[in-house]
């Protein structure tokens, strides 16, 4: 069944009748357990028809072999390529319930970050266990993968996973010890100017990957500043993410007024980073490297760079 079928089946049953069709299906048995985010869940012992509702989750999903079991996803889950061919529910914000209810999951998985807590109540409501998904460190997101590999029951998988990519953040570690970390902006926007807050987890991969993010007394996840704020900053670096929505070429800052007199952009020190680096999952570490080879070019290489 195509997405396009799905969808014309969904507007024809009212969600009310979906609701009690689901609540009339036998369920398996489960298990009380307490989520990433602390909220207690039932959680099925073998749960068999998944719904991903973030693009990090659906990666880890099927990094940990558990594609087969994932019958949908968000328009925004594009990696890795099979997740495309997965049912789509909607966006993240505002999946729909009733496409969400005929896939018959036993669990839904979602993120704080990503999906409205009133979608989480909507669940509830008709009885479909969501399991929340969170991190905001590079620690906290293996972590993440960990305890997924746990509840799911690929504890063996998640462990392996976990121990591949601590190997490549300590192979980070030391190629910046010891070295004076350059202190870095990066752009979440341009216009108007936004960069990330020091605690979020962008900023600690810029940390992890040894340099310091610009503006410990910014206030917020997102800040806002204006272009005599970043002069004052003073970055040694500037960093952009690489999407389709982030519109200049970098030359063209050479060119803008404000950036034009800032240091890094007169010394040409301005580079685009994989989109890796706004999710919350296992390419996180990419990002870490490709961020540290950027910082500390001098340093040798390191495994991730085979890849």
């Amino acid at each position: 069944m195509n997405y396009c079928r799905l969808k014309r089946k969904t507007q024809l049953i009212p969600f009310p009748m979906l609701a009690l069709m689901w609540m009339c299906v036998p369920h398996l048995s489960a298990r009380n357990v307490t989520d990433q985010t602390g909220r207690a869940v039932q959680v099925p012992d073998r749960p068999s028809r998944l719904v991903s509702l973030a693009p990090g989750i659906t990666e880890t999903l099927f990094l940990l072999g558990l594609g087969n079991q994932v019958v949908g996803v968000t328009d925004s889950c594009e990696y890795p390529p099979e997740a495309r061919l997965k049912l789509r529910v909607g966006s993240t914000l505002s999946p729909s319930i009733e496409i969400i209810l005929t896939l018959k999951p036993d669990l839904v998985l979602g993120s704080p970050q990503a999906n409205r807590r009133e979608m989480v109540d909507q669940l509830a409501r008709v009885g479909i266990p969501l399991y929340g998904v969170t991190s905001q460190t590079v620690d906290g997101t293996l972590a993440s993968i960990a305890d997924l590999g746990r509840v799911l029951g690929h504890e063996a998988a998640a462990g392996e996973v976990v121990r591949q990519l601590q190997a490549r953040i300590d192979a980070v570690n030391r190629r910046t010890a010891g070295r004076k970390p350059p202190h870095v902006l990066f752009v979440v926007w341009y216009r108007p100017l936004m960069t990330a807050g020091t605690q979020t987890f962008l900023s600690d991969v810029i940390r992890r990957a040894g340099g310091e993010p610009v503006g410990a007394d910014l206030k917020g996840e997102w800040p806002k500043l204006s272009i005599e704020e970043a002069l004052r900053l003073d970055p040694d670096v500037i960093l952009f993410p690489k999407t389709q929505s982030f519109a200049p070429d970098l030359d063209e800052f050479r060119t803008l007024a404000g950036w034009r007199d800032m240091r890094a952009v007169k010394e040409g020190r301005l580079y685009f980073v994989s989109d890796t680096i706004v999710r919350a999952s296992s390419r996180l570490v990419d990002s870490l490297e490709e961020i540290a080879r950027i910082l500390h070019p001098d340093r040798g290489a390191m495994p991730g760079d085979a890849r």
